[in-house]
Parts: structure tokens; C-alpha cells; sequence
């Protein structure tokens, strides 16, 4: 690719609506061709290089500020930490969102190569580079491996995007995914945002509930009125527990439309009373509700934040203003981080909500389903043996004490399972439930 006309281009792009930055190969290899839509990235300047080509500009339809670097790294060591230098240090100027792609010739752990020597000492300088310029890897789904030597005896992961830390806490639903090789001995490899419908979001029980006026009587009153099943004491807990997962929703409902005008009717309060202070008409009762006022909203900020710092698993005390962005942004982060994206199932990426709950379900199913029922003997004698008292110690039922005990040595934020009630709520409405509790306990010790 020694020049580039622009209807090689306009071929590449499949339509007249184009605006485009090369950098011509060098011998056989390297070459670099950037495109792009006007309407949606508008250009302000380009640097060009052997090994790189930078174009910052503007994303359209948000304003935000872009510096989209596009990589082909050269394989001399010397040669490779001068661009990693020169890279981290044009992101750490740049005062706006940065991505960058392509093939940076390098790995960064020992699984991303197969059948070639690891170099440690090169990974290592690669990982500090993306950490000095304060970048992020885009999890990429599909294939484990971007390159792959025509015998196939040789396979890395050479390909990658690497993105600015704020822009995946922005956008937590980028994510990225390898395509057909076909004739070339990359993979392409594809960016993009997209979210998928996995079905209602999972309960998780919140534990700054526990402060909201009449949330305990509202759980008691319930827990009371859920229908129970006498047949079968296992079955029983587990209605009781949907049956306050559906309430609960429901409560939660109101409560943050309720919260959100009380904000707006505290602050509203709070102006008209700051008027009436700095006009000198600041008398007791007026300091008074002003500081009542100042309470009430404090403490519904702080069960804002209390839910924000579950949902990330931090622990968060800080005294006066919060850093609320920040630590949304950690929480879109791990989300994103932890985020399902696809999973491959014989071979072949797969994204489709329907079949990657199916393909989860098979393969739980298949690990957990009843054992066949041929038993296993060993044939041989035991010098040692448990005695009666022992073997009675183990077989006899569990006491409501032992069972207290055994709640109350988990961790508050724990779950015991997948219904999303934590240990704290066990432990919080212990007098309301500990019979329900147990009763399944006994039933489940009676099947075995």
C-alpha cells in the first residue's frame, strides 16, 4: 500500500460520505487507513506516522472531545518502548477521551501466545505503558486469539482496544468482539455499544432500607401475610421470600419517586428560607426549619450514597460532600468488567440473550442434576471407625442456636443464595422469619 487513490477508498468505505487519514506501508508490511462519517466524528488535526496514525477531533452527537490513535507497532524492541513512550505521553495532554486500536505486535500475558516464547520482560513494558497513559482494555469477546501463522502452529493476541478509564465508566456497555479471518492472518476486531436483554434485573436487598421509616413493619406486615405452603416447609421459605421480592419491588418503586420530590421540595424550601435569612429576617424558628430541612436532605443523600458504595462493594464513610461521579464511575466500571457480553458455544461466539441463558442453564443443569444411582463400595477394612455418640453427634438435628450462629458468623453483604437477601437481612428480621427458616432447615435434613 505504497499510495492510496480515493476511490480505492471510497470502494473500502461503500459510500461517497467519507473523510479519511493514511499512513503508507513501509515494504511489505505496516500501512495504515483510517475512515470515518463526518456526520458522526468532525476532524480538527492528524498527526502521521510509520507506526501510527492520530486523529483528534470531535464526537458529534455528545460534544465530547476524541483522540482515536490507530497502531501498527513494529516488532524491534527499541523501536516499540520509543512508541510506547510517545503514545502515553500524547494521551496524558490530551484533555479528552482517548481510544486506541490496532496492532500493537505485543501480549501482555503468557495465555495470549500459543506456540511461541513469552516475553515477560516485553509484556511488562507493554502493561506499564497502558497504565501510564491511563488506559483501559476493552474485554474482547469470540476468539482467544487476533493472529494465527498460516500453519496454525503459532497463535497471539496482538489485536486490542485500549480506551481512556473515564469513557468505559461513561459507557459501560462498550465492548468488543473478533470476527472471520478469511484470507488475511488477523482477525478483524470490532468495537462497539451495545446492551442486551437478559430479563428483569436480579433482586439485591439494600442495606440503608433499614433506615427508612416504617420499612420494618412494612416487611413484618409482609412476611405475615405471604401465602405459606404447610405441605412442604422448603417450598414455604422460598414463597415467603418471592412473595416479599415482589412487595419490596413495588415499595422501592415509591420510595425513589418519593425521594426524588422530596430533594426537589427540600432544596425549594431551603431557598425560600436562605431569602428570607438574607433579607434579616433570620429569627429562631426560621434557623430552626432551616436546619430540620438541611437534616431531612442529608439523610436522604446519605441513603443515596449508602446504596451507590452496596452496589460497588466499597466501603464509603466520608464526612460532607461526596464525590458522587466518582464513585458512579467506579460502579460503571465494575459493571461493565463483569458484564456477560457473549460466550462461545461449539466454536462459534454467540451474543443472543435466549441462547446464552439456555447454554448457562445446560451446563448448571448438567453439574448439579441427581447422581445416577449406583453407589460407590470401598472394599476394605477401616482401622479406625466413629463411634456411636459420634455417628449420632453427626446425624442429629441442628439446633435453632447452631443456626443463629451460623447466620450471624457470615458477612452482612453476603447472600446465602441466589434470591438476593443478604445475611444482614437474616439477621435484621431474625424474630420475624427464624421459624420459617428453620422449619426448611428440618424438612431438608428430613430429605436426606
Amino acid at each position: 500500500m505504497e499510495s492510496i487513490d480515493l476511490l480505492s477508498v471510497r470502494l473500502c468505505w461503500g459510500n461517497v460520505n467519507f473523510d479519511y487519514v493514511h499512513s503508507d506501508s513501509i515494504g511489505n508490511s505496516g500501512g495504515i487507513l483510517c475512515i470515518w462519517d463526518p456526520n458522526s466524528f468532525r476532524k480538527d488535526s492528524v498527526t502521521v506516522s510509520d507506526y501510527f496514525v492520530i486523529v483528534r477531533g470531535v464526537w458529534i452527537k455528545s460534544g465530547m472531545d476524541i483522540l482515536i490513535v490507530v497502531v501498527y507497532a513494529p516488532h524491534d524492541v527499541r523501536d516499540k518502548r520509543l512508541l510506547w513512550d510517545y503514545l502515553s505521553h500524547v494521551s496524558n495532554q490530551w484533555a479528552g477521551e482517548v481510544v486506541m486500536m490496532g496492532d500493537f505486535n505485543e501480549v501482555r500475558y503468557k495465555s495470549d501466545r500459543f506456540g511461541s516464547n513469552f516475553n515477560a520482560h516485553g509484556a511488562d513494558i507493554f502493561n506499564n505503558f497502558i497504565i501510564n497513559a491511563g488506559l483501559e482494555e476493552v474485554p474482547l469477546g469470540g476468539s482467544a486469539y487476533t493472529w494465527c501463522h498460516k500453519s496454525a502452529s503459532k497463535m497471539s493476541k496482538l489485536d486490542r482496544f485500549l480506551v481512556s478509564e473515564n469513557l468505559l465508566n461513561t459507557c459501560p456497555n462498550i465492548s468488543a468482539i473478533t470476527l472471520d479471518r478469511f484470507l488475511s492472518d488477523h482477525r478483524p476486531i470490532l468495537l462497539r455499544e451495545a446492551s442486551f436483554d437478559y430479563g428483569p434485573t436480579p433482586f439485591r436487598f439494600f442495606h440503608f432500607w433499614f433506615d427508612v421509616d416504617g420499612f420494618d413493619k412494612f416487611v413484618t406486615d409482609s412476611w405475615k401475610d405471604a401465602p405459606g405452603d404447610d405441605s412442604n416447609a422448603m417450598r414455604n421459605l422460598c414463597g415467603k421470600l418471592k412473595f416479599l421480592k415482589v412487595k419490596i419491588r413495588a415499595w422501592y418503586a415509591d420510595y425513589r419517586n418519593n425521594s426524588k420530590g422530596s430533594v426537589t421540595n427540600f432544596k425549594e424550601e431551603l431557598r425560600i428560607l436562605d431569602e428570607l435569612i438574607d433579607k434579616g429576617n433570620g429569627s429562631d424558628e426560621i434557623v430552626n426549619n432551616r436546619l430540620e430541612i438541611l437534616g431531612k436532605l442529608q439523610q436522604v443523600n446519605k441513603a443515596q450514597a449508602s446504596e451507590v458504595a452496596q452496589k460497588a462493594k466499597i466501603k464509603w464513610y466520608v464526612e460532607g460532600d461526596e464525590n458522587t461521579k466518582f464513585f458512579h464511575g467506579m460502579l460503571n466500571k465494575k459493571r461493565s468488567q463483569l458484564n456477560i457480553r457473549g460466550i462461545m458455544i461449539n466454536g462459534t461466539w454467540t451474543d443472543n440473550p435466549k441462547a446464552v441463558k439456555q447454554e448457562f442453564f445446560q451446563h448448571f443443569r448438567n453439574r448439579f442434576d441427581k447422581p445416577p444411582d449406583q453407589n460407590a463400595h470401598i472394599d476394605m477394612p477401616f482401622p479406625n471407625s466413629l463411634s456411636t455418640d459420634q455417628q449420632k453427634d453427626l446425624e442429629c438435628m441442628v439446633s435453632k442456636e447452631e443456626v443463629k450462629r451460623a447466620v450471624w458468623d457470615c458477612g452482612t453483604d453476603k447472600s446465602p443464595g441466589p434470591d438476593g437477601f443478604t445475611f444482614g437481612f437474616y439477621r435484621h428480621f431474625w424474630s420475624t422469619i427464624e421459624n420459617d427458616v428453620f422449619e426448611a432447615i428440618k424438612y431438608f435434613f428430613h430429605m436426606w
